[in-house]
């Protein structure tokens, strides 16, 4: 009887305590419904959609994330980094790409300062940009374009300005650097040593047969002195028997 008495007394204790959560319950869906005022019903549910969207959004969007970082990716290609050429190599480039600027035949005198522009079109660095028009503008046919008042040309082949006095002679001096000396213009100096290095050489006689045999026979006045050596040896041999 006593546990039967326990169990109703917590039964009603629990159906006390349930009764008292909805009132609460109810009481603050009431002061819920107050701080809204007057908003209409579509306006809830809608509220209510947005907020269960804003929920399941980023679950959703997390999905290709998650994909796209387990797919494998693609390996780079060539064609993003590529390997720079070499300043001759860009060069004929150049002619083909530059057909206005860059001739193989007569030369014109390029402006001032295109290294910038090629700098602007040319996915190079400067460096391998200004090697490769180097090897260009130091080429004897541009070197004998260069006179002062001759006109200079962009890229597009448009007129940019003319050459200049101070242009002009550096050009003439590289063109007397590379030209080969004349003749006339050798001096005295190389010349003699031209002609001394051309000069024979003398020769050497040959030795005569007289010249051999003179050579060979003993001179008159060491004969007699070898004669009265021997002379003097046989008296000497003698004066020794004759004391024996």
């Amino acid at each position: 009887m006593t546990l039967l008495d326990d169990l109703e007394r917590h039964l009603m204790l629990t159906q006390a305590e349930l009764t008292q959560l909805r009132e609460e319950n109810a009481r603050l869906k009431q002061q819920l419904a107050e701080a809204r005022g007057s908003t209409p019903p579509e306006a809830e549910a809608s509220d209510a959609q947005q907020s269960s969207f804003e929920f399941v959004e980023p679950k959703e969007q997390a999905k290709p994330e998650r994909e796209s970082a387990g797919a494998p990716q693609p390996p780079p290609s060539e064609e993003t980094n590529p390997e720079p050429p070499s300043p001759h190599a860009l060069l004929a480039q150049w002619y083909t790409r530059y057909p206005k600027a860059f001739f193989k035949g007569h030369t014109q005198p390029l402006k001032v300062g295109i290294h910038h522009d090629l700098a602007e079109r040319e996915p190079w660095s400067g460096k391998l940009i200004r090697r490769a028009l180097a090897n260009y503008v130091n080429l004897p046919r541009y070197i004998k374009s260069v006179r002062e008042g001759a006109t200079r040309i962009d890229l597009e082949g448009n007129e940019a300005g003319v050459v200049d006095a101070e242009a002009a002679r550096h050009a003439a001096e590289k063109r007397a650097q590379k030209a080969p000396a004349t003749p006339k213009e050798r001096s005295p100096a190389a010349r003699e040593d031209k002609s001394r290095a051309k000069a024979p050489k003398p020769k050497k006689k040959a030795p005569t047969e007289a010249g051999e045999k003179a050579e060979k026979t003993p001179t008159d006045v060491d004969a007699p002195q070898k004669q009265l050596s021997l002379e003097d040896k046989l008296l000497g041999l003698q004066q020794k028997f004759q004391g024996r």
